[in-house]
C-alpha cells in the first residue's frame, strides 16, 4: 500500500475506533475505553473519545504525555473539558471543547480516567494524534474527456494546512503532492507558494482515471476528504482507411506494398493521423502473414506482405486510447506462382507434320479457363522471329507434378521449336528447352509416261529422276523405292501399279501395259526417318 494511502488508513481506523458501534454495557462493570481521537478534523486541536459503562459516566480526565517520553515522566497537560456529542451519529461519544496548543505535533501517550454514575472507576492508557490537517480544494481535470485532439489532462488544486498548535489554516506552500491515476502511472508535483499545484499528463488507458491528489508536508498531517476525485475518460475518436489500390500483382517470393492513408475525425473535420498502428492481415487456416506500419506526420503508411499464394489483405487501424478501430478495408493480392515446362520434345514426320509436347508444371493448383493454354512456337533460326504455330489446352493434371499437353501441325521441313506460357495474374510466364527438328527434303524430276499416246495393248513406260537436298544442293538419291500410281480416266482413287528402284544418278524407269487412258505419277511414298516424301510430275496418257 502506498503511503498516503497507509496515512488515510490510520486515520480512518483511528476515526472508526472514535465513532463505531458501542457494545453494549454489561451489569457491574467498570467504564470501558473504546479510543482516543482527533476526530475528522485534527486542525481543531480537540479530543475526541469513546467509552461505555453499565451507568452513565460522569466524569472524563485525560492525561497527555510528550511523545517518546518515559513511563514515569510528568504529564504535560491534561484535558477534562468533555461534553457529549451526538453530530458523529454514534452514541457514548464525547469531544473536549477547548483546542490544545501543545508545542510539538506527534503521537502523545494518553491515560484516560473514567468515573460512571456507580462509582465505577479505570485508568486506560492509549495514544493520541497531534497532527496537521490538509484539505485539497477545487480539484479539476481538464479536459474531463480527452480525446485525439485533445489529448493532455491537466490535472489542478489547491491545498490548504491548519495547524492545530496555532488553529491557523494557511496555505501549504513548495509542499509535495502525490497524483493517484487509477489506470495511469502515478505522479508526483509540488505546490506553489499559494498552495496550488497543476500537473498535466497524457491519457494511456481508454476506460477512466480516477484522479485524486495528496498532500505530503514534512510534518506528521492527516489529509481530510474534502472533495471526492475526479473521473477523466477518454473519448475514441473515428478513425478511416483510404487505399492506394485494392488490387494488387506480384510474383511468388515477392513483397506486396499495402499502402494508404489513414485519418482521424476531430474538431468537426478529417485530419491525417499520425503516428497510428495499421494492422495489415492475411490469413488461412494453415498461416498468418501481418505486417503492422505505423503512420508518418501526413497520415501515410506502408507495409510490406510477401503471401505465400493469392489472397486477401485486411487492413484498419488499431483502436487505441484515443481512436476507434477503423472500418476493415481489404486488399486483393494475386501471388503469380511460379511455372516450368518440362520435357518438351518435338518430332517431324515425313509429311512435315510436327508433333510437340511436354508437361506444365504449375504447382498445387492448375490456370483455369483462358488461362490454362500453351502456345507451340517456331523460329528459323532458334533466336528471333518466334511465331506461335498452335495454342493447345494441357490435360490431366497431378497437384506439384504439373498437366500434359500435345499438338500437331504442319511446318517446314526443318526448324526450331518451343513451348511457352503466358503469364496471368496468378502464374508466372515460362518456356520450354528450345529442340531443333529437321528432315531431308527429297523431289522426282523429269517425270514422264510415254509414250503419248499410246495403242492399247503396248507398253507404256514412266520415268523420273529421285533426289534429295543434303550440304546445300540437290543430289541424286540412289538405292530407293519410288511407286508408280495411275488414276484412270473419270476415277478418284489412285492404284499401286508397282516399284521402281532408283539408279546411282538417282534415275527409275517402270514399264507397263496400255490398257485404259489416265494418269500416271511416280512417288517416294516411305522414306527413311530422315528424309521427306515428294511426288513426281503427274502425266496423263490417252491410249487408242
Amino acid at each position: 500500500m502506498r503511503k498516503t494511502s497507509l496515512a488515510l488508513a490510520c486515520a480512518s481506523v483511528a476515526a472508526g475506533l472514535l465513532l463505531g458501534p458501542v457494545p453494549a454495557a454489561h451489569a457491574a462493570v467498570a467504564p470501558v475505553l473504546h479510543g482516543v481521537g482527533s476526530g475528522y478534523h485534527p486542525g481543531d486541536g480537540l479530543v475526541w473519545m469513546s467509552a461505555s459503562s453499565d451507568t452513565a459516566i460522569t466524569s472524563i480526565t485525560a492525561h497527555l504525555y510528550a511523545p517518546g517520553s518515559a513511563a514515569d515522566a510528568p504529564e504535560i497537560t491534561q484535558v477534562s473539558d468533555f461534553v457529549p456529542d451526538s453530530s458523529t451519529g454514534f452514541a457514548n461519544t464525547w469531544r473536549s471543547t477547548t483546542p490544545l496548543r501543545l508545542a510539538d505535533l506527534g503521537t502523545y501517550r494518553v491515560v484516560v480516567d473514567l468515573t460512571d454514575a456507580d462509582g465505577d472507576t479505570t485508568s486506560t492508557q492509549d495514544t493520541y494524534q497531534y497532527e496537521l490537517e490538509a484539505n485539497l480544494t477545487d480539484l479539476r481535470a481538464t479536459p474531463q474527456n480527452p480525446d485525439y485532439g485533445h489529448p493532455d489532462v491537466t490535472v489542478t488544486g489547491g491545498f490548504t494546512v491548519t495547524d492545530p498548535r496555532t488553529g491557523d489554516t494557511t496555505p501549504a506552500a513548495n509542499t509535495r503532492v502525490d497524483l493517484e491515476l487509477s489506470n495511469d502511472p502515478d505522479a508526483t508535483t509540488r505546490t506553489g507558494a499559494d498552495g496550488r499545484f497543476t500537473y498535466t499528463y497524457r491519457v494511456t488507458d481508454r476506460s477512466y482515471d480516477s484522479v485524486n491528489a495528496w498532500l505530503w508536508p514534512d510534518e506528521p498531517s492527516y489529509q481530510s476528504r474534502a472533495n471526492e476525485s475526479v473521473e477523466v475518460r477518454a473519448v475514441q475518436s473515428d478513425t478511416r482507411v483510404t487505399l492506394d489500390a485494392a488490387d494488387l500483382d506480384v510474383k511468388a517470393g515477392q513483397a506486396a506494398k499495402v499502402s494508404g492513408t489513414a485519418e482521424v475525425y476531430v474538431d468537426g473535420a478529417w485530419k491525417p493521423l499520425a503516428g497510428a498502428t495499421v494492422d495489415e492481415i492475411w490469413s488461412d487456416e494453415f498461416g498468418r502473414v501481418a505486417s503492422r506500419p505505423v503512420t508518418g506526420a501526413d497520415g501515410r503508411f506502408s507495409g510490406q506482405l510477401t503471401l505465400p499464394k493469392s489472397g486477401t489483405v485486411e487492413v484498419q487501424v488499431r483502436a487505441g486510447t484515443l481512436l476507434k478501430t477503423s472500418e476493415l478495408r481489404t486488399v486483393k493480392v494475386h501471388v503469380a506462382q511460379k511455372t516450368s515446362i518440362t520435357n518438351f520434345t518435338a518430332s517431324l514426320d515425313k509429311y512435315v507434320q510436327l508433333t510437340a509436347k511436354g508437361l506444365l508444371n504449375t504447382g498445387r493448383s492448375r490456370p483455369a479457363g483462358v488461362d490454362n493454354k500453351v502456345d507451340l512456337q517456331y523460329s528459323a533460326d532458334g533466336k528471333t522471329g518466334w511465331k506461335t504455330m498452335k495454342t493447345v489446352t494441357p490435360g490431366s493434371f497431378e497437384p506439384g507434378v504439373g498437366a500434359t499437353f500435345k499438338g500437331t501441325f504442319t511446318t517446314s521441313y526443318k526448324g526450331y521449336y518451343r513451348a511457352h506460357f503466358k503469364a496471368t495474374r496468378d502464374f508466372q510466364e515460362s518456356y520450354s528447352s528450345v529442340v531443333h527438328v529437321t528432315r531431308t527434303q527429297t523431289r522426282i524430276t523429269d517425270g514422264n509416261a510415254s509414250p503419248e499416246p499410246v495403242r492399247k495393248g503396248r507398253t507404256i513406260t514412266y520415268k523420273g529422276k529421285l533426289q534429295h537436298y543434303t550440304s546445300g544442293v540437290w543430289k541424286a538419291y540412289a538405292g530407293q523405292t519410288v511407286k508408280i500410281l495411275f488414276k484412270p480416266e473419270g476415277s478418284s482413287n489412285w492404284y499401286d501399279m508397282g516399284n521402281a528402284t532408283t539408279r546411282t544418278d538417282g534415275t527409275f524407269g517402270k514399264g507397263f501395259t496400255a490398257s485404259k487412258d489416265g494418269t500416271w505419277v511416280a512417288v517416294l511414298l516411305y522414306p527413311n526417318s530422315t528424309h521427306l516424301v515428294s511426288s513426281g510430275r503427274e502425266d496423263y496418257v490417252d491410249v487408242t
